[in-house]
């Protein structure tokens, strides 16, 4: 019965895909009027973190450059939608240009030592920007702890609420999660969107051949410099974005969010998520957020002691259950995800068509199969 196989580009294949988007956006429909206000929230939270993570994946994933720097992006489009909020009154919908510009042209900046630099010493290089961007937005000078709030952070007033139209539908300004949970989910699905058709570029292509064969990729006319520079800057726009996405769910921006902590996480998610794959930061970014979830609300007795979730054993759950996944699916979740659909569903790719006046042979009774043309 299994697996059942389908030719690609016929009725039934269509109507297969149709079925699966239909299911997926049914589902992504109800998940704001099924689940409490509270994991609305996380759920904001895991999708921009699969956006943040879909920027690290192409520079980390497609292009094998190891850059892991993606938080300091997430913070410089936080900031920039912050500081345009609540000090210049712009509309959060407005400041994601300006977010995703803003950390576009510091990928570019930060682009250049890669071509210079690489492995190790491209990871530390990365490593030490992420690590003192949060240093840096404590800085009195130029104004820059007004506009991000310093220490403190930055309250962003007006909160990113329900309009009037959106009350009449029935969203309340008690649960703004629930509103939220639309446009952040509209962004996202933009964002992949545009990576999916990138990588089906000619750009992309180049992107992928870089990590391959450098050499290779060279010889076929691939210009490096550009096309890593330019990886580097795309990336960190959708970390930019990401960042505008996470003032929007959460109206507070705080240096502290945004430590190389976050970067660890979204370094985790990608791995257990699946490197290289579009869906892979999405598996990736759910498992981080509500596998934390959870393991605060873990309580279990063992007579002599409790192992409490929200206790100092908490990161050990947490890095246990993480490689427990690993350990099952070394691919990541999303290589496990299309094992077992290739399981129970092929799709067999339409054979190409024979030049005019040639015959298919079939190989049953040979190893091998022979074309014959009938005329020569």
């Amino acid at each position: 019965m299994f697996p059942i196989r389908v030719q690609q580009g016929s009725s039934q294949h269509r109507l297969t895909k149709l079925v699966g988007f239909g299911l997926l956006a049914f589902v992504l429909f109800v998940i704001p009027f099924v689940l409490p206000e509270w994991l609305v929230g996380r759920t904001n939270r895991a999708i921009l973190m699969a956006v943040a993570v879909l920027g690290l994946n192409l520079v980390v994933g497609y292009a094998g450059l190891l850059a892991l720097c993606q938080s300091a992006f997430i913070a410089i489009g936080a900031f920039i939608t912050a500081s345009l909020v609540a000090d210049e009154g712009m509309s959060y919908y407005f400041t994601i240009p300006f977010a995703m510009i803003g950390a576009f042209v510091c990928g570019l900046l930060l682009g250049i030592p890669a071509l210079r630099i690489k492995g190790l010493y491209l990871a530390m290089a990365t490593v030490a920007f992420a690590a003192a961007f949060p240093g840096l937005a404590k800085l009195e000078l130029w104004g820059i702890a007004e506009r991000t709030g310093g220490v403190n952070g930055k309250n962003v007033q007006p909160k990113f609420m329900p309009p009037q139209w959106a009350q009449d539908l029935g969203f309340s300004t008690e649960d703004p999660a629930r509103f939220r949970y639309f446009p952040i989910l509209f962004l996202a699905v933009l964002a992949f969107l545009g990576v999916a058709n990138l990588l089906k570029s000619r750009p992309g292509r180049a992107i992928v051949a870089i990590r391959d064969n450098e050499t290779g990729a060279a010889v076929s006319g691939v210009n490096l410099r550009r096309t890593k520079v330019l990886n580097f800057g795309i990336s960190a726009a959708l970390g930019g974005l990401a960042g505008s996405m996470w003032a929007m769910n959460t109206g507070f921006v705080a240096e502290q969010d945004y430590t190389f902590v976050l970067m660890v996480d979204l370094l985790v998610a990608l791995v257990v998520g699946g490197v290289a794959s579009l869906s892979g930061p999405i598996y990736g970014a759910l498992v981080v957020v509500f596998v934390k979830e959870f393991v605060k609300g873990l309580q279990i007795p063992l007579g002599f002691y409790t192992i409490d979730g929200a206790g100092p054993l908490a990161q050990a759950i947490f890095g246990s259950i993480l490689i427990i996944v690993v350990f099952f699916a070394p691919r990541g979740i999303a290589g496990f995800v299309t094992k077992i659909k290739n399981k129970l569903f092929q799709v067999t790719p339409t054979p190409p068509a024979l030049p005019d006046g040639a015959e298919s042979i079939s190989d049953s009774d040979s190893a091998t199969a022979v074309v014959a043309e009938a005329s020569r």
